[in-house]
């Protein structure tokens, strides 16, 4: 039988930081100190890309109103500048966003037990997983490769951080490897590097909200925020889509059905669920 032999997570949103808030307070923050203010709805759009990249793409965005602002359009002089802010102003606040979202430990756990080997694919810099990847181990959440992007080793959308984790944890065929993720960048990257992807809607950057400002809504809001969520993860390639990673077995027992039945992760999400 079939069997899955690999899950690649994201971190911040599906494994750890619920709501994915750590970045999108630095990038608002090191915006805002640059004179030059961004929304957390334009933060969130670029979210899971490598983080320089996404200050790259938040000003070619905001490019107008920077050259109402300033003038001119932006160089990437203002790149540089708004990135070492950004950069400075996550790092201070890295470790208390490392904890693991509730039954992170567990699906881990799980994958162990029935020899699923874990990896993880990030965002953040090297560096700045020297900081989140140790706390989180505290907690009992450690990944057997945690592949970032660095110089030479493009990340989200290209697919190159899933071909790494697939060498060093030894996966193969990538339709037998599943990845996990609550960005458009997530699910864009395991499309293309021709996984399985599970989007991740309630605790990550879609919703945007912390566990306690989710459990705070009444049930119109949540169900209008989690569907406009499910939605953007979906057309972005999305299998299936799970409010956190505490379904996350589920999704696994799932498509492993999917692939005795003879699916592959081309197919569209239509298609496998007639």
């Amino acid at each position: 039988m079939a069997k899955i032999t690999g899950v690649i997570c994201d971190w911040a949103g599906t494994t750890v930081d619920f709501g994915s808030l750590s970045p999108v307070a630095a990038f608002a923050k090191a915006f805002e100190a640059y004179g030059h203010t961004v929304s957390f709805e334009e933060i969130r759009t670029y979210m899971g890309m490598l983080k320089y990249d996404h200050t790259l793409a938040l000003l070619e965005h905001t490019k107008e109103r920077f050259r109402a602002s300033f003038g001119r359009l932006p160089a990437p002089e203002d790149a540089k500048a708004i990135y070492g802010t950004f950069e400075t102003a996550l790092f201070e606040t890295l470790a208390d966003y490392a904890v693991p979202i509730k039954g992170a430990v567990a699906f881990a756990q799980f994958l162990h037990e029935e020899k699923i080997h874990l990896g993880s694919t990030t965002g953040y810099t090297p560096q700045m997983m020297e900081i989140v990847a140790p706390e989180a181990a505290k907690h009992g959440f450690m990944p057997a490769a945690i592949i970032a992007p660095r110089k030479g080793l493009l990340g989200r959308p290209h697919p190159y951080l899933i071909y790494q984790n697939a060498i060093m944890l030894g996966c193969y065929p990538l339709w037998r490897v599943v990845k996990i993720g609550d960005t458009v960048s997530d699910m864009q990257e395991g499309r293309n590097a021709g996984c399985w992807c599970v989007g991740v809607s309630v605790s990550g950057n879609e919703m945007g909200l912390s566990e306690a400002d989710v459990a705070a809504l009444d049930t119109p809001t949540y169900e209008t925020k989690k569907a406009r969520a499910v939605q953007t993860l979906e057309t972005a390639g999305a299998h299936l889509v799970i409010d956190g990673i505490w379904h996350a077995k589920e999704a696994i027992e799932r498509i492993e059905r999917w692939i005795q039945e003879g699916h592959l992760p081309h197919e569209t999400k239509e298609t496998l669920c007639n």
